[in-house]
């Protein structure tokens, strides 16, 4: 059966590595990955699958929902006993990515995750008209590190399984061209995003999806710190269905040789898990 080409998000999460002999499954989760785990299980996720990688990390897959759901959404939480902080930077750096969350309830989750201490806003002005229902949506900041625009569920996949990623003011045209080309994304529109810059946004009905291209910030994008996704703590990743995987894949930087039909590779400023998309 085919990898499918659905909702699926990950990023690396900081785990220091365990003593000399100790079998990784018998390490107690604490810090981080258990603040994220808590985080995932109220807003409703399960676990799917784990994985073992010694010497290396932990990786917990967990899944909110059935694959036939329009929000569907898995989400890879992979611990790396080399990851690393990096250096604070005003703004953002190329290729930081913040991943759409939606919920029947947002308002409802939001309010469970601070009781317990789990994330923080980007803006406390925007957290009040959030809390308040005068805007629906919010970003915050999640215990792994990932940024996250949480809202209500929307009525459409491509609405609900969305992706932002920051690019350089002077790529952004040919990297919506790359993804038009390479994953059938159409242009839709370009606006402000939450007062941080603006958005060229490019979506697909059918695998639903939609990725925005974020630029103009203030004081302009920052070079990526790294491409190691073991090193950088908080990198994020993510799945995307290919029109052609093997002309996509050729065009591409392999990150890691492929397994199975799934290839791991770098994609304008993205580190993408490349599945084949259905034929249309």
């Amino acid at each position: 059966m085919a990898t499918p080409c659905i909702a699926h998000y990950g990023t690396t999460i900081i785990e220091r590595a365990p003593a000399h002999g100790v079998d990784q499954k018998e390490v107690p989760i604490e810090g981080q990955l258990a603040d994220t785990l808590q985080f995932l299980e109220l807003f409703g996720f399960e676990p799917l699958i784990e994985n073992f990688y010694p010497d290396m990390g932990r990786q917990y897959i967990w899944r909110r929902g059935e694959t036939t759901d329009v929000d569907y959404l898995e989400k890879d939480n992979f611990t790396s006993y080399r990851a690393e902080e990096r250096p604070a930077t005003v703004g953002p750096r190329v290729g930081d990515t913040i991943f759409r969350l939606t919920h029947r309830d947002p308002v409802g989750i939001y309010r469970l995750w601070q009781d317990r201490g789990l994330g923080a806003p980007l803006s406390e002005r925007a957290e009040a008209a959030f809390l308040a229902g005068e805007q629906s949506w919010l970003l915050l900041r999640g215990p792994d590190g990932q940024l996250y625009e949480v809202g209500p569920s929307q009525a459409l996949a491509c609405a609900n399984h969305r992706i932002y990623v920051w690019t350089a003011d002077d790529r952004v045209d040919e990297a919506a061209l790359a993804y038009q080309e390479h994953f059938g994304l159409q242009a839709v529109a370009t606006e402000s995003f939450h007062s941080l810059g603006k958005v060229r946004l490019l979506s697909r009905d059918d695998p639903g999806v939609s990725l925005g291209l974020l630029f103009g910030c203030v004081g302009g994008v920052q070079p990526r710190w790294t491409d190691d996704i073991f090193v950088e703590a908080g990198y994020s990743h993510f799945r995307l269905g290919a029109i052609d995987m093997p002309a996509t894949h050729s065009d591409s930087r392999e990150a890691f040789p492929a397994a199975g039909d799934v290839g791991f590779i770098y994609f304008q400023d993205s580190y993408l898990e490349l599945v084949q998309a259905p034929a249309s």
